[in-house]
């Protein structure tokens, strides 16, 4: 293992020579061997630098680690025992299936293993053979299920986007149904209108046509004038002129009356609408996505996809 040559802290907690240890013998250690990743105690460094095949490893002094190594350190804690973290780990119980040190080992009921004494059919066991199998499954199974939620995460995006635009399209579809009648009804509107102003329009006429006649009439029995048959002939012939002309305004006023119209709303769409309580609901489905996990029944354990959702929209009666 390659290591720089940046010097890191040490961590401050006491370090056994490994070889000594897997001997039964506490010693702590002076030296780090980044290619064993073990502690040495002053012997065993000696040995490592006189021994032909282990004199070219490198060994560093605990204040002067290059910080790659503290990852090998770091490592190498998990060897001590997690209830007396400055011993090292040299004991086995077959009934608790847990690891121990001296200590525990002096002060539990338990019957112990020495780990030296187990370990050394350990590569050939079916269990540990089955483990490794389980490790290999996990890491698999976790390559295809993030894969499967990267394809989700898209789909769920796309889908949200198409759900979107068919949220939009049905809002418009209303709009444009409102629009549609609202339309017809200004439609009746305007030409009720225009039919009202055309007829009351002619009454206004007429009334001017009248209202001319009686001046006429009127001027006919001035009495600025001195000739007294003119103004009789103008007496008689005002009689039937004045009676025709009344009935034209009794004709003229049938025609000012007039339809009053009022708008009056759908009944049925409003109650309709009061019905209505939402413009529609975004509800969740089964996932759409095949499942492309592997079995997974050494792992005990069942994976579920997150369903994906649907906009369903309320149909109203327009």
């Amino acid at each position: 293992m390659e290591v720089d040559g940046r010097l890191a802290v040490s961590t401050g907690v006491m370090e056994w020579c490994q070889p000594c240890a897997d001997a039964g013998n506490n010693v702590m250690g002076v030296k780090f061997c980044s290619v064993c990743k073990e502690w040495l105690c002053s012997a065993c460094t000696d040995f490592h630098r006189r021994l032909k095949a282990l004199k070219h490893h490198s060994l560093y002094d605990k204040d002067a680690l290059p910080v790659a190594v503290q990852d090998i350190e770091q490592e190498n804690k998990a060897k001590y025992c997690t209830t007396h973290q400055n011993e090292l780990i040299k004991y086995f119980c077959p009934t608790h299936k847990t690891l121990h040190c001296g200590d525990c080992a002096a002060s539990s009921t338990c019957k112990m293993d020495k780990i030296s004494n187990v370990y050394k059919d350990i590569r050939t066991d079916k269990e540990f053979k089955e483990i490794q199998s389980n490790i290999g499954t996990l890491m698999s199974e976790a390559s295809v299920l993030e894969s499967s939620a990267n394809e989700m995460i898209t789909f769920a995006v796309e889908q949200g986007a198409r759900d979107v635009a068919e949220v939009e399209r049905f809002e418009q579809f209303i709009i444009e149904k409102i629009k549609s009648h609202s339309r017809s009804i200004k439609d009746d509107i305007n030409i009720a209108t225009s039919e009202s102003k055309y007829q009351l329009e002619g009454v206004i006429d007429r009334c001017n046509e009248i209202r001319s006649v009686g001046e006429q009439l009127s001027n006919g029995l001035d009495e600025s004038i001195e000739n007294n048959s003119e103004v009789f002939i103008s007496f008689v012939q005002a009689k039937p002129v004045l009676q025709s002309t009344f009935d034209e305004l009794a004709a003229t006023k049938d025609q000012s009356k007039q339809k009053t119209y009022r708008f009056k709303k759908s009944v049925e769409l409003e109650s309709a609408l009061a019905k209505v309580k939402s413009f529609g609901s975004y509800e969740a489905e089964e996932a759409t996505l095949p499942a492309r996990a592997a079995d997974t029944n050494s792992l005990k354990a069942d994976i579920q996809h997150d369903g994906t959702s649907r906009f369903f929209y309320n149909i109203l009666a327009i």
